[in-house]
């Protein structure tokens, strides 16, 4: 199968790399292969993108290297505007940030790579990048992904791996035979190349998306006011309260759109913090951005709570203040 990944931030390379790695793992030069998988990268990353690696915390030389520019299977594309690559992709993974995400949906609409049967796959985080992804390319072909694969992206490519965790893609019953093939096909070549994945209905993959939601909703905002990684959230009782305050309004609109939230029993405090010492030392994807003086995520999280709260009249007040203290950070680095 013909497999896409687009944008080789810290999710993208760990999937490109892995796929890449299985189907050709010696890199050979020729080497014939069933699968094929391109990476979709903007023009002015393809000069430097000569391999993609991954790194262990603290360790100088990668666990997995692999040079980019072995054909057949290793071809670095411009979104929608390598003539090489003509025919419709099987599956498409967008893995770009969710600012990108019409950006990169116009570019696919434009290009060959998209056909009635192609799949797109959203990696994203937060709410509203499958609808976008929907409306522009006018198709229902876009499903909903989570992974808890995750790092931190030195370069385009290459990523120091932090979270190990597994993917949970959607399911739908008006997929067509083909789809659901390409569907089926993908989840086996994922766990092959150790990227372990379970497909679920859509009614649970919204739960473990607000799930995920509400723990990025109550981390990344504190801990990016902060400056400081995942942990500190959970220091003091002025930092637990608002997390407290951030997690109890997602619970709630989460339930007015009548979603369960998978919490294991726990308090929506006690699961966040939770998370927060597992990945004490993890410093999140939306400090990376404030750190790299770019826009972060707010939009697509805290957010896009307050929207859903809105629609429901229910009040997120800790989750608008979070917005707003967030965008002021932003506004210090604005053009």
């Amino acid at each position: 199968m013909r497999v896409g990944v687009v944008g080789l931030g810290a999710v993208g390379s760990i999937f490109f790399n892995r796929l890449l790695h299985h189907i050709n793992p010696l890199n050979i030069a020729g080497a014939k292969s069933a699968n094929r998988v391109f990476a979709l990268v903007k023009p002015q990353h393809l000069p430097r993108l000569e391999s993609v690696a991954l790194y262990e915390r603290g360790q100088p030389d990668p666990i997995l290297h692999v040079p980019v520019r072995t054909p057949p299977n290793a071809l670095a594309l411009t979104t929608g505007a390598d003539k090489r690559v003509t025919d419709p992709l099987d599956v498409v993974f967008i893995a770009v940030k969710s600012n990108d995400t019409l950006d990169v949906a116009q570019q696919l609409a434009a290009s060959p790579l998209i056909g009635k049967n192609s799949l797109l796959i959203s990696l994203q985080n937060g709410l509203g990048n499958v609808q976008t992804l929907r409306e522009t390319l006018a198709t229902e072909n876009v499903l909903h992904g989570v992974t808890y694969m995750g790092g931190q992206c030195i370069s385009p490519g290459h990523v120091i791996l932090g979270g190990q965790g597994s993917t949970i893609l959607q399911g739908a019953d008006d997929l067509s035979d083909l789809q659901q093939l390409h569907l089926d096909r993908l989840c086996k070549l994922l766990d092959a190349a150790q990227l372990h994945t379970t497909v679920v209905n859509s009614s649970d993959v919204q739960s473990v998306i607000w799930t995920k939601l509400l723990v990025n909703a109550g981390i990344n905002p504190l801990a990016s006011i902060l400056d400081r990684p995942n942990l500190c959230v959970t220091h003091g009782d002025s930092n637990r309260y608002i997390v407290e305050s951030v997690v109890n309004e997602v619970a709630a609109v989460a339930a007015a759109e009548g979603i369960s939230l998978q919490l294991h029993g726990k308090s929506p405090l006690a699961y966040t913090l939770d998370v927060a010492t597992a990945t004490a030392t993890n410093v999140c994807s939306m400090l990376h951005d404030i750190r790299a003086r770019k826009p972060t995520e707010i939009g697509a999280i805290n957010e896009m709570v307050v929207y859903y709260g809105q629609r429901h009249g229910i009040p997120t007040p800790t989750n608008q203040l979070l917005v707003h203290l967030v965008r002021g950070l932003e506004s210090r680095f604005a053009a």
